[in-house]
């Protein structure tokens, strides 16, 4: 079994992933991340994951400090 390298949002795209995102709190959400990668693109933020993660907020309780991860896009 080989290793991908997720360093960019697109990564997952190429890969078939979406973005699982999970939060201290025990809160956990998947973004699709074709869907997250278009609308980087369009404000002309930065694709590399360490800064999409660090952008992210939790919905739920409204924390920054979340971890990324990909998730297995649901058929």
């Amino acid at each position: 079994m080989g290793s991908k390298r997720l360093d960019k949002i697109g990564d997952y795209v190429r890969h078939g992933f979406d973005l699982q995102v999970f939060c201290k709190c025990g809160h956990k959400a998947k973004i699709d991340a074709a869907t997250l990668a278009d609308r980087l693109h369009k404000q002309g933020k930065s694709p590399i994951m360490m800064f999409v993660e660090a952008k992210l907020r939790c919905s739920k309780c409204g924390r920054k400090d979340v971890t990324c991860g990909p998730g297995w896009k649901e058929t």
